[in-house]
């Protein structure tokens, strides 16, 4: 379902926040390898970028990185790399997760100030000093909080990204969304305001 919608949208980029796996049960039944592949069946015939989340550096970050190498999505923790999308050269930085303590300081390089995105896993990892961001910027991590109430919200949102960076878009200088995931962690339970699963249909002008 996930593919059709996906086929149906046409994306022209595919970007990945990690979190490929909650639970090593899952090694039961298939290896990194194979969710990697599966992931590159979603994007493919896309170009597609990916970085790790906390629970995928806490399984193993050398596997993680070990399964992307072999397979045509480009993993670009703590790296910057470039993709031209309609005739356009986009700078793509992507950030090690912050929350599971592999987060490093990258720089753009001048040629990419203004054709930039960033890509981390815990939305904390996006704000510079001042508290604001300095790229069109996407994150996911917190499932929106995963399990939420009318008028009181989450509970727990496993970051320390400010509360307008916890679900959904947010302006801080700069555009930024934190996907709402289509995953679950601890507990297999979504409940609440905005805690759906899915993905995001980003269109740039």
């Amino acid at each position: 379902m996930l593919k059709r919608q996906m086929i149906n949208e046409n994306p022209d980029l595919v970007l990945f926040a990690g979190d490929y796996i909650g639970s090593h049960d899952l090694y039961d039944d298939v290896s990194r390898e194979t969710i990697v592949k599966s992931l590159e069946a979603l994007a493919y015939p896309k170009p597609a970028f990916a970085v790790l989340g906390n629970h995928d550096n806490w399984d193993s970050n050398d596997g993680w990185t070990k399964a992307f190498a072999e397979s045509s999505i480009k993993l670009i923790d703590n790296q910057i790399a470039k993709v031209v999308v309609n005739e356009s050269e986009i700078c793509i930085r992507g950030l090690g997760d912050m929350y599971s303590g592999y987060w490093t300081p990258i720089k753009l390089p001048t040629e990419c100030k203004n054709t930039a995105i960033t890509l981390t896993h815990d939305p904390a990892g996006l704000l510079a000093l001042d508290g604001t961001i300095k790229t069109l910027s996407f994150a996911g991590h917190t499932h929106c909080g995963q399990i939420a109430f009318p008028l009181i919200g989450a509970l727990i949102v496993p970051s320390k990204a400010p509360k307008d960076m916890h679900c959904g878009h947010f302006d801080r200088g700069q555009s930024g969304i934190t996907s709402c995931g289509i995953g679950t962690s601890v507990i297999d339970l979504r409940y609440g305001p905005n805690t759906e699963p899915g993905w995001e249909l980003i269109q740039i002008q």
